[in-house]
């Protein structure tokens, strides 16, 4: 006789659900975009899944719609998810206080009109990629590697595909982009800036650090995100309490960037942090830790800023965005670890030489020269409306161009 399965509470890799995108869902189509272009453009539209606060994509967001504001520009952030307009206001508020620009609910979504629709997540690209205006994607994460290799890695990947103007922020994620996807429209690269202003730096002792016999990490992960490292960084972490044990250190060890109601297997979990305590908690650390396994982290600039030693990883991306000086790196386990830390406290100049070097690379990727940059390539969207004939144009699907010799197609009438 045949037994009866036992239950369990856990399930399989999800594939994902179909009905996760039931409002969204008759934008879906890979045809490609067509470009409206024009000689001047005047309308910013920012299409988002909500305001999502704690989020830093979203901060970077808000914080290019403001500039971009001040410079003149009628700045929207469109919703295609249900969060009333009062809701998106106060975590636009929350995460960059002072923001400019317009929240508008999914009410808006059918009737709204832009002269440019910039992408955000991936799905946002299929809601506006039919709609009148010019077409651009800000591309802040390779968001295929969010998901195991199957319907939703796919469908992210296709958005590099339809011809949008893409604009990475900073280089490793046009890097990806190129290497990995046939792509016929353009693609630039702003520098992916820093915002000392919030996190000024304090002087430190790290002569100090010589006799330390306790190390204070602050450690941010999130457990919804691998491209954090949550898993790997426990573990590794796990381990060299053992080691720093041996060596004659207590290693004291606080997660944040997490719910707070997680549990980790060592250290403390502090939750989500607001900029103050962020600032309190970075001083009270000796060194900081934000494992980024894609796009960078803007955690990592945080600590850097006010003066905290930061560790990476040769594994993750901070060397596409920062010096090797700038930074202690080491290899992501516990003897590389372990040992590059015993190394910067019985050599604290090494640690002084670090952090002098991060100073003067925050200097020079300030937030002027990444909007100088994003208005750079507006300027340049606006120069193609005298050069063609047609003002609107049709990007061509990549489909049989193996050489990559097919050009920019004018719009059938």
């Amino acid at each position: 006789m045949m037994e009866v399965p036992v239950a369990t509470s856990f399930k399989p890799v999800p594939d994902g659900d179909i009905h996760d995108y039931d409002g969204i869902i008759n934008y879906f189509n890979f045809a490609p975009v067509r470009q409206q272009l024009l000689p001047k453009y005047k309308s910013i539209t920012f299409v988002t899944t909500g305001i999502i606060p704690y989020d830093g994509g979203q901060t970077t967001m808000l914080h290019l719609g403001t500039e971009l504001s001040k410079r003149g520009f009628d700045v929207y952030y469109l919703s295609y998810l249900p969060q009333s307009r009062k809701e998106m206001e106060i975590d636009a508020e929350f995460n960059y206080s002072g923001y400019q620009g317009t929240c508008l609910d999914v009410s808006h979504l059918a009737s709204h009109q832009s002269d440019i629709w910039l992408g955000t997540l991936w799905e946002s690209v299929y809601v506006f990629k039919d709609k009148p205006g010019y077409k651009a994607y800000f591309v802040q994460d390779y968001e295929p590697y969010f998901y195991p290799y199957g319907d939703r890695f796919y469908l992210s990947f296709k958005t590099y595909e339809l011809g949008l103007h893409m604009i990475s922020l900073g280089p490793w994620c046009a890097q990806m982009i190129r290497e990995h996807c046939r792509i016929t429209s353009p693609l630039d690269v702003i520098h992916f800036p820093v915002d000392v202003a919030n996190y000024p730096y304090s002087p430190r002792n790290f002569m100090a650090y010589k006799n330390k016999k306790e190390i204070n990490l602050a450690v941010y992960t999130k457990v919804d995100s691998p491209r954090r490292a949550p898993i790997s960084i426990q573990i590794i972490l796990n381990n060299c309490i053992e080691l720093f044990r041996d060596q004659g250190y207590t290693l004291n060890i606080t997660y944040f960037g997490s719910d707070k109601s997680e549990s980790f297997i060592n250290g403390r979990n502090v939750g989500r942090l607001t900029k103050k305590q962020l600032k309190e908690l970075y001083l009270a650390s000796d060194f900081g830790i934000a494992p980024s396994m894609t796009n960078f982290s803007l955690v990592t600039y945080e600590m850097m800023s006010v003066g905290l030693p930061v560790i990476d990883f040769y594994e993750g991306t901070g060397l596409s965005f920062m010096p090797k000086n700038c930074a202690l790196f080491c290899h992501l386990d516990e003897n590389s670890l372990s040992r590059t830390v015993h190394q910067a406290m019985n050599h604290p100049e090494i640690i002084q030489n670090t952090v002098n070097h991060a100073r003067r690379h925050l200097k020079s990727i300030p937030w002027k020269q990444t909007v100088d940059d994003f208005v750079a390539v507006i300027n340049k969207i606006e120069s193609k409306h005298s050069s063609l004939a047609n003002k609107e144009y049709l990007v061509p699907a990549k489909h049989s161009d193996p050489d990559n010799k097919e050009h920019l197609a004018p719009a059938e009438p």
